[in-house]
């Protein structure tokens, strides 16, 4: 085998165990393959070159993400103040990987570049925001809208009208600015707000979609998936008018659609999701968790 063409044949045996959800037997034998390649001096200039490249784009959308943690942290503790409760139960990030962001640009017919990278895909970086009420998801939503120098580019409501898979979560891009040594920047953040029902739901969903589990003892999975999500928003609901009893000001009945359409802008399809896709969270393979963090309930 020639030095020359090392670094291509790496980068297609990766691709092909990163897109084909291959068995352990076979992930670890394409690992293997992998790892027994020899890098000739341009392939480890080649990858040298992307990395530093990449890192100095990536550290920008880890900013933002960190700080627009920080943001929902204090706007936590701010609530709890205010309202004796914290609404977020936990948060969640993590930042894509450059293998996931390529495949989709390469997937929405873009340009593979790092141009193109920051110019198209809007969620490198993520959080997930775990609340305990349906009222808590907008209520969130509402409160970041508030923020003056937030910009929110997009909002796409899953509960007030869930996928047909029974998926349900609000997402939002919003641009948060960073501040650098000559310069400032608004970066765009995902953000995914869901109740931890919801979030139990999708665990659940993701887990057996990676398995590719379609039936279990003559069981339709989807149907039964889309079942349980239904059973899980109707026990939302009833919970949510228990919820009203301790806070009969605040805790009133959701009106998902109508908080939802005041600042909501269909981007292109570097943010929509394709079908029978949870989302970007959905499958932890092409994304690395840098920070999580886990507060106690109030």
């Amino acid at each position: 085998m020639s030095s020359s063409n090392s670094l291509d044949e790496i980068r297609t045996t990766a691709a092909q165990a990163y897109r084909s959800a291959l068995d352990d037997d076979s992930q670890q034998r394409a690992s293997k393959l992998t790892a027994s390649r020899t890098l000739s001096q341009n392939d480890i200039d080649a990858l040298a070159v992307l990395e530093y490249a990449a890192q100095d784009i990536l550290t920008k959308y880890h900013a933002a993400m960190r700080q627009m943690e920080v943001r929902l942290e204090t706007l936590d503790q701010d609530l709890k103040l205010r309202q004796h409760r914290n609404p977020i139960h936990h948060i969640e990030s993590r930042m894509k990987s450059i293998p996931s962001i390529f495949e989709k640009l390469e997937r929405y017919k873009k340009s593979t570049t790092l141009e193109a990278m920051e110019q198209h895909i809007m969620d490198i970086a993520g959080l997930r925001v775990i609340v305990s009420y349906v009222q808590d998801v907008y209520d969130i939503l509402n409160y970041l809208k508030a923020q003056d120098d937030l910009f929110v580019v997009a909002v796409k409501d899953y509960i007030g009208a869930p996928k047909p898979n029974g998926y349900r979560s609000l997402h939002m891009i919003v641009r948060i600015p960073v501040y650098f040594m000559d310069k400032k920047e608004e970066i765009p953040v995902e953000i995914q707000i869901r109740t931890i029902a919801m979030d139990f739901w999708a665990s659940l969903e993701h887990d057996l979609k990676y398995k590719a589990v379609r039936s279990v003892d003559d069981m339709d999975v989807a149907a039964e998936l889309k079942e349980c999500s239904e059973i899980i928003e109707e026990a939302e609901n009833r919970m949510q008018v228990l919820a009203a009893a301790l806070e009969p000001d605040r805790m009133a009945q959701p009106k998902p659609h109508a908080v939802s359409r005041a600042k909501t802008m269909e981007l292109g399809p570097e943010f929509a999701l394709p079908p029978g896709v949870s989302g970007p969270f959905a499958n932890p393979r092409p994304s690395i968790v840098l920070h999580g963090c886990r507060r106690p309930r109030a």
